[in-house]
């Protein structure tokens, strides 16, 4: 099945592109497959500066990017593509920093996702950038970024860190160590991070199972 992205019956099918960009062939291999499967004709690259010249002559509807690569990485990679197009962007990283999700939806990024958390996600989070509905955290599509504020670029990043904390406090069952070792953070800065989401509770030393029963609890 492809995307069509023809705008009337009359006109022949327009298959949607995407960009997929990552110094590692494996990971490129992974995105890639996740986005062929709801229908996108796929193009790689392997780092920001050879993305630029593939975008230009290929003009793909979607571009998805690591976040560190050698030569031009996905922040830079962002920022040369917002000069030139207002195209979605999906910003891929191992681990998720709440400083590096702020940068990224900054220079523009529509959204920015776990690497490990949030591979079946990238398929419909695609699907909805490229067809123009609103994803459920990140900016509309094709949302010009010039005129983001850095309170609204923070709290936007807030939001995504947010969540992406509290999927891993899910799936890891309130275990602080198991969190630490997938986000790539020592176990005080998953436990700082809870504490200031409300998650965790004032006593760092909140035991696994009502850390757990907070998860589920609706967000301020």
């Amino acid at each position: 099945m492809r995307i069509d992205l023809s705008t009337n019956e009359s006109q022949p099918m327009r298959v949607a592109k995407a960009l997929v960009v990552d110094d590692l062939p494996d990971a490129r291999r992974i995105v890639g497959e996740r986005l062929r499967r709801v229908g996108f004709d796929l193009r790689y690259a392997e780092d920001g500066l050879s993305a630029l010249g593939i975008f230009g002559k290929t003009q793909p509807d979607l571009v998805v990017t690591d976040q560190q690569m050698p030569r031009l990485d996905g922040i830079g990679l962002v920022r040369r593509l917002r000069k030139i197009s207002e195209v979605p962007v999906v910003m891929i990283t191992a681990f998720a920093s709440i400083a590096d999700c702020e940068e990224a939806m900054r220079v523009g990024a529509n959204r920015y996702l776990q690497f490990r958390r949030d591979l079946d996600r990238i398929g419909p989070v695609a699907c909805d950038l490229v067809r123009g509905l609103a994803p459920d955290l990140g900016a509309q599509p094709h949302e010009s970024m010039a005129g983001m504020t850095a309170m609204e670029a923070r709290r936007r990043a807030q939001q995504e860190f947010r969540r992406v904390l509290q999927t891993n406090l899910v799936e890891c069952r309130g275990n602080v160590a198991e969190m630490a070792r997938r986000m790539g953070k020592d176990r005080s800065t998953i436990r700082y991070h809870l504490c200031r989401f409300g998650m965790l509770g004032e006593n760092v030393g909140t035991s696994a199972r009502s850390e757990w029963d907070v998860a589920f609890e609706e967000p301020d």
